[in-house]
């Protein structure tokens, strides 16, 4: 049976009518599911805050002190006694640089010295780490093979520094004497009168 023109003109209206709806649902769909979900932008700036908190809590590190630059190297194997004199001397003069004044080295025993370098000093300025290799449990300054040096003050900033040697006894054949200008004592003069006399008058003083 064929359709009348009016029947067939209202099909063709049904047709585009369905393809128009069709295309209006799925436009609607489309920006519909681009649209942002305002929970997911809530999550991603909690994870962003959370993100910043966690790196704002890290630790800072630590930059070493300036006397813990210049030991590295100080008593170990690789190196020498006079070695170890002479970052010890380099220590000193740079501590002398940094707290300046007119007395920046105390010029008493071996434990003045290390309290100053560890803070105890006009400045309180900490130029070594308690953790150092240089300190014994004493708090003494001590050598590669644990005997505490001997410094002897030439001045208000110079000293000349001592170590007892492998044998670990003062004053004997086998001692590393440092003078401020950088030489050492040959073997001959270790054992100088001056320098017996020096210690002893300074253990004397110390005993007062």
């Amino acid at each position: 049976m064929e359709l009348s023109p009016s029947c067939k003109t209202w099909h063709r209206y049904g047709l585009w009518i369905g393809v128009v709806l069709l295309c209006v649902i799925g436009g609607a769909w489309f920006f519909s599911a681009k649209k942002p979900d305002p929970s997911d932008q809530l999550n991603s700036q909690k994870k962003v805050i959370s993100t910043v908190q966690v790196t704002s809590q890290k630790p800072a590190v630590e930059k070493p002190l300036v006397g813990e630059d210049i030991l590295q190297g100080y008593a170990v194997a690789s190196t020498t006694v006079r070695q170890d004199l002479t970052l010890m001397s380099h220590v000193l003069e740079n501590f002398a640089l940094l707290v300046k004044g007119a007395d920046p080295l105390p010029l008493g025993a071996n434990e003045e010295i290390a309290a100053a370098l560890r803070g105890r000093n006009r400045l309180q300025l900490r130029f070594v780490p308690d953790t150092s290799p240089i300190f014994n449990a004493k708090g003494q300054i001590v050598d590669r093979w644990a005997t505490p040096l001997y410094f002897h003050a030439i001045s208000r900033d110079q000293l000349e520094i001592r170590s007892a040697g492998p044998d670990k006894i003062m004053w004997t054949l086998d001692d590393v004497q440092r003078h401020n200008d950088g030489s050492f004592l040959n073997t001959e003069d270790l054992q100088a009168p001056s320098l017996l006399e020096a210690s002893s008058q300074r253990q004397g003083n110390q005993r007062k």
